[in-house]
């Protein structure tokens, strides 16, 4: 095993190298006697796959153990809950306040920040980036609705005219995600222009799509 990988400190490590990483997780879950595991997967500088593996638990301590002072600077009334899907690959920390937009900022950035804090802080004690989330009164939901829904109004538009559209003020994150939901779309695709805060997505007609 390569000894050069983070490990977070004050909880067990179930650990094994090989090649099929299927047969890894199924010997360390047995080993774990039951409790349930985050796994990561990290090559090793001889091509061998290890996989660790992290009591569920114990790693959503860790996470409460770190948001919890970030969340408390906002609002010392404020509380939260930390939660994981059911494959155990992502977690969520969501934040219970009666001041929410204490905690969201301009279209998310204050948010962002924090989410950005917190998730440098636990992939720092990790082999591998952590997956992690923060939320406050569902503003993420809300948030891809409402980018869902303008970018369907700006293909009507385009669908009208043929000319491209652009769409200002967005996040970078918001950026990737409306890249990524147009990177199948059949005649429309997306480009930003610019630098910096002047960073700017444009929606536009495809150039290999002719009109017939």
């Amino acid at each position: 095993m390569d000894q050069q990988f983070r490990q977070p400190k004050g909880f067990e490590t179930f650990s094994a190298s090989g090649a099929d990483a299927g047969a890894l997780r199924e010997q360390l879950a047995k080993e774990a006697q039951g409790q349930e595991l985050y796994f990561q997967e990290v090559e090793g500088e001889d091509g061998a796959l290890n996989v660790f593996g992290y009591p569920r638990g114990k790693v959503m301590d860790l996470i409460y153990d770190l948001a919890y002072p970030v969340v408390k600077i906002l609002d010392d009334h404020a509380s939260l809950k930390v939660k994981s899907n059911r494959a155990v690959t992502d977690f969520f920390v969501i934040i219970l306040t009666r001041r929410p937009g204490n905690f969201i900022g301009k279209h998310g950035q204050t948010l962002d920040a924090m989410e950005t804090m917190v998730g440098y802080a636990m992939s720092r004690r990790f082999p591998a980036r952590v997956s992690l989330s923060l939320d406050v009164d569902n503003y993420r939901g809300r948030r891809q609705t409402f980018l869902e829904s303008m970018v369907k109004k700006v293909i009507r538009e385009i669908e009208r005219d043929h000319r491209e559209r652009q769409v200002p003020d967005l996040l970078p994150k918001e950026r990737r995600f409306i890249h990524q939901h147009l990177t199948d779309h059949p005649y429309l695709t997306t480009e930003s222009r610019g630098a910096g805060r002047d960073r700017t997505l444009y929606i536009l007609p495809r150039e290999d799509i002719k009109e017939t």
